[in-house]
Parts: C-alpha cells; structure tokens; sequence
C-alpha cells in the first residue's frame, strides 16, 4: 500500500506478476473442474483411447500450466514486475473478434462440416484479423484443417461433422 496521506492508504497499482499469477489459479481451478467432469467418460474403450481420453489431458495440462504460471509469477520480484495495464481499443477489438470468429465457426460446423468450417476459421483468423499474406498464409490455411482432420477423424477415430460434401 502507498500513503498518500497519513490516513488514506491508496492501493498500489496491480502488476502483471499479480494478474498473471490470478489468471493461473483460475485455469488451474478450471482445469480441475474439467477434469472432474471428464473422468466421469470412459478414459478407455475397448483398446482405444475412449470419449474421455482427450478431454483428461487437456485438463490435466490446464492444471499444470495453471499452477506453473502462478508459481513462476509469485517468484517473481516484485520490483522487476511492469504494472498492468487494461488493453488498448486495438487489442480488446483484435481479441473479440478472435473470439467472435471462434463461436461463428463452432456454429458453422454442423451446417458446412468440420473441415469447411475449420478452413474459415483460419483464413478469418489470419487474413482478417492478423492481416497475414503470402505463400505461407496459404499454405496454413489449408494444412492446419487438413491436419485436425487426419489427427481427429483419421487417428483418434473422432467422428466430426463432414458437411454437404461429405459422406
């Protein structure tokens, strides 16, 4: 706390350190609870990893990554920490719209399938809202759901949504 005056304390500006370090509990704290949620599915079925497989990970690696960002920021001097800033109108735009294209796109996979849908995505995510261009925009755009596709329906034997062209 900084005085400002011998009865009025002011609260000292909130650093990064701080955020970051509230930011990480509250992963862990939902990656716990998805955790719990996902061990409630077959972690295994018949040989092969069950509808709960994924979902244990991922939480599990929320857990972790939570937790580590919260004990890497508390270690952290409190001096060398930058204080917080709220984002500027620029990067609260950029987000939403990331977030934006996010939910189009989970709206858009059952009428268009996976595959479309995941191939707007990230031609929206680069082209529009990065502003990228180029050869390798292109050839993102269309591995990334080239890959999702073979790593979820092909490996893992996930059935996603194919769309009017599919079967």
């Amino acid at each position: 706390m900084v005085l400002t005056d011998e009865r009025v304390p002011v609260k000292s500006p909130t650093t990064y350190r701080e955020a970051d370090a509230v930011l990480g509990v509250i992963v862990a704290v939902i990656g716990a609870f998805m955790l719990v949620q996902s061990l409630q599915m077959r972690f295994y079925s018949e040989g092969v990893p069950g509808p709960g497989f994924f979902p244990a990970l991922l939480s599990a690696a929320l857990i972790v990554l939570g937790v580590a960002c919260t004990v890497t920021r508390l270690l952290r001097a409190r001096d060398t920490a930058d204080r917080f800033q709220l984002p500027s109108q620029g990067q609260a735009r950029r987000s939403l719209s990331l977030w934006g294209a996010v939910l189009v796109a989970t709206l858009l996979i059952e009428p268009l399938g996976f595959p479309l849908a995941m191939l707007l995505l990230v031609a929206v995510i680069l082209l529009a809202i990065e502003g990228r261009r180029g050869l390798g925009s292109v050839v993102t755009i269309i591995a990334i759901p080239v890959l999702a596709w073979l790593l979820f329906a092909e490996l893992l034997q996930v059935p996603l949504p194919a769309g009017p062209f599919g079967s």
